[in-house]
Parts: structure tokens; sequence; C-alpha cells
């Protein structure tokens, strides 16, 4: 029987990944400790769940507490839950925290928490999908593709180059640093997300090109497919054009000439100003927080 855990959001943690998770405890609007040690347990999330391990959490300061999963422990893929066990004003509590350890995915373990940010909250949009129930487009199901987060942090560097060199003035901003400036996510975190969007929709066009048409008979009968990419084509009609209004902005803003604006009826209007455009994503360790 299948339960609504099985398909909750989960965050995710490559193969091999060392990933550390966060528990903060406040007391009263500010942060306060635990009556005593805080315990953290890794089961695999299933019918039979087995520990993976299960010991007492770092408490680095006031209120928080910190586990850190090994490579060891992320060694084989699958779903898992992280549960926080304490005692609060003589009161035992419980938290859950509900994790995929996925394929291995090197490019996206190298990437900064920013970077990470951008992809998980580019990976959302692709989460809700009908195809394929844990992990997206249809895509998923055949040998050939690897479309998950790895992919998306490849898809990424591609991202940044377009921005970079698409209008003037011509950017070396990288995702890491190296051979020029990072990118400026703290500023313009929501432009770089709709750009890894739309990067990923031409890449889902292209991957739908050579989809063939059923072939039914005496010999193995495939589905037509080919109307996924003419679909994926429309989203990304849709897209494109928010992407050009927030690079206009981002492009204006870094030619060094102060604050644009438009005269229009007598009054000042800033449609071609910066815009801050922060973005939220989950900070190293991920952090949950629980009132008291």
């Amino acid at each position: 029987m299948t339960t609504a855990d099985e398909y909750t959001d989960r965050a995710y943690v490559s193969r091999y990944g060392a990933a550390e998770f966060g528990l903060r405890v406040m007391r009263d609007g500010a942060p306060g400790d635990a009556d005593g040690p805080v315990t953290a347990q890794l089961l695999s999330d299933g019918a039979s769940p087995q520990e993976i391990f299960s010991r007492e959490a770092e408490h680095p300061a006031t209120g928080e507490y910190t586990v850190r999963l090994s490579s060891r422990e992320t060694s084989a893929p699958g779903p898992y839950v992280l549960v926080w066990t304490y005692v609060v004003n003589g009161q035992e509590e419980e938290w859950r925290v509900w994790l995929e350890v996925g394929k291995a995915a090197p490019e996206y373990d190298v990437l900064t928490e920013e970077m990470k940010g951008v992809i998980e909250q580019t990976w959302t949009r692709f989460s809700d999908l009908f195809d394929y129930a844990t992990e997206g487009p249809h895509l998923q199901t055949y040998i050939q593709s690897n479309f998950g987060r790895n992919r998306l942090a490849q898809l990424l560097r591609i991202a940044v180059g377009r921005l970079n060199t698409v209008a003037q003035p011509f950017q070396t901003y990288t995702i890491d640093g190296d051979g020029g400036a990072s990118f400026p996510v703290a500023k313009w975190g929501s432009l770089l997300e709709s750009a890894l969007y739309v990067e990923c929709l031409r890449h889902l066009v292209r991957s739908y090109v050579e989809q063939p048409e059923v072939q039914s008979g005496s010999g193995v009968s495939r589905l037509d497919r080919r109307d996924y990419k003419d679909r994926w084509e429309d989203v990304l009609g849709v897209e494109e054009p928010v992407l050009k209004q927030q690079l206009e902005h981002f492009k204006i803003a870094n030619m060094g000439l102060g604050r644009a604006r438009v005269l229009v009826s007598g009054g000042v209007y800033g449609r071609w100003g910066p815009t801050r455009l922060p973005l939220s994503h989950a900070a190293r360790p991920r952090w949950l927080t629980r009132m008291y």
C-alpha cells in the first residue's frame, strides 16, 4: 500500500556525499537548549525500516544541534528519514526529516551552498511532473538518461555562460570563481534560477527530438512521445520572456551607469532600474527550527 510519506518532498543527498543537518530549538522566541542531549537517528524509509545509525548530536551553540552523515552512511541510494528525539520542559519531542540519497553527483557536490540552492529551487519546478513518481521527466526511465541534480549542475555552467555573453556588457561570472568572479547569487539568484530553468527546458526539448513513432506488429512496439517535444517547447515559449525581462535589469545594472529610470507623464518609474532579487536556499548545515 502506498503512503503519503513515500512521495513527500525530501532533502537531497548525493550518493557518497557528506551532508550535515541541524536542529534549532527556540524557547520564547530565542535559541534555547533542550533539557538534555539530542539524539539523531537515521532509518531507511520503507515497510521494514533499518537503522543506519543512532548517535548524540553535536551541540555547537545554544539551542543548536547538528549531525553529519558520512559517505559510508550515504553509500546506498534510497529514501531515508532522519529522526531527532529530545526533551523540552520535561516533554519528550520528536522531529522527522525525510531524505533522498540519489545518484552520485560529483559536479553537484563541489558547488557552493548558494549554487546548490539554485539547483534545488530549479529542481522544484520539475518535482511534480506526471510521468515518473520519484524523479521527474519520463526521460528518467531510460538507461541513456541521467537527468538529475548532476545534470542540472552541468546545465548551470551553461546558463551562467549564456548570461555572460547573450548581451552587452560581456561578463566573466562563473559558478565556482575559477577564472572569474563567482556569480552574485545573493543579489541575482532569481535570475540565475530562471536561466537554469530555461536551460533545462531546452535540454528536454533536445532530449525528445529522436523519440520514434509507434512501430507495432511482430517487432517491439514503442510509444510515440515526439509530442512531448512540442509541449516542452510551449513551456519554453512561456518562460523565455520572463527570463528576458530579468536579463534586461541584470545587464543594465552591470553597465556601471547608475540606476537608470524612465520618465513617463512627469513621473519617474524604475522599470529599467536594477532590482534586488534575493534567493532563499538551504545553508550548511540544513537547519530545522522548532518553536516552544
